[in-house]
């Protein structure tokens, strides 16, 4: 009796990429959340490729480099738009010439910035990816617990410049408390007090924490389809398990829900308050 035979299918071109790629995976690292999340990246089928250059907060950008080498940003399901994207740190508001497409900032006070004039040229597509504790970076092993932030004697920045220290006025107003430089405890966020690398601080925690750095995603109001696409494409990929492994690694945390203040007209009275300061 003769016996039925079937023609195996063939894989597709694609297919065998892919499975070379984890065979290799396989054989040369244990195949993790993130390899194997880069390898399918690797051969995902592109309609349209295109470049997105993301601006963001040197905190940030560090995180997000390693999450873009990981494959962050590969196109979601029902998206063939792919993206050769690259991340530049910028401080503040200083976005210059970068000719960035997607900004994400420390906090979205630098948008509406009195007299930036970019609130218009940039669309928020997320109001917070990450946060990070802002408030009193009190000497190394000094107790939060009875700390009064609105009664403390307080060293700022020029807030035009220093997102925690515009954060501070934003809250507190501007007082006989509140001095620029000086002897008073800084106003810091905690990745610049990580980056200070100054053992004599510590980070703000308890009663000295007075807020949140948000970092929301923001992006180019010219932005063309596809380039708005791969930027949603890297948003959506926040949403697995790695976008929360990368950000603990960096000493940041998840996206929080308490947003900053962003009118144009209270930054502005703010500051005008700043500058009448006596010290000014």
């Amino acid at each position: 009796m003769t016996g039925v035979h079937r023609r195996r299918g063939r894989l597709s071109k694609e297919g065998r990429r892919l499975l070379g790629g984890l065979a290799l995976l396989a054989v040369f690292a244990p195949v993790t959340a993130v390899t194997l999340n880069a390898a399918i990246a690797h051969v995902q089928s592109c309609g349209t490729e295109v470049e997105l250059h993301v601006a963001a907060a040197p905190e940030m950008a560090a995180a997000l480099q390693d999450f873009v080498a990981a494959g962050g940003g590969a196109p979601s399901r029902g998206s063939d738009v792919c993206a050769d994207i690259t991340v530049e740190a910028v401080s503040g508001n200083a976005l210059g010439e970068t000719g960035a497409d997607v900004w994400v900032p420390e906090t979205a006070l630098w948008r509406n910035l009195p007299d930036a004039g970019i609130a218009d040229q940039w669309n928020v597509l997320q109001e917070s990816t990450a946060s990070a504790p802002v408030g009193l970076a009190l000497p190394a092993g000094e107790s939060a617990d009875g700390v009064l932030p609105d009664e403390a004697d307080v060293a700022l920045q020029d807030p035009r410049g220093h997102a925690a220290s515009l954060m501070w006025i934003m809250m507190f107003g501007v007082d006989e408390h509140t001095v620029e430089g000086g002897d008073g405890t800084p106003v810091m966020s905690a990745p610049e007090v990580a980056a200070a690398g100054n053992p004599d601080l510590q980070a703000p925690t308890g009663a000295a924490q007075v807020g949140q750095f948000e970092y929301p995603m923001l992006a180019r109001a010219d932005l063309s389809e596809d380039e708005r696409e791969a930027a949603q494409n890297l948003l959506r990929s926040y949403k697995g398990e790695s976008w929360g492994e990368v950000l603990a690694a960096h000493g940041l945390g998840a996206a929080t829900t308490q947003s900053a203040p962003t009118s144009t007209e209270h930054i502005a009275s703010a500051l005008q308050r700043w500058d009448g300061r006596p010290d000014a």
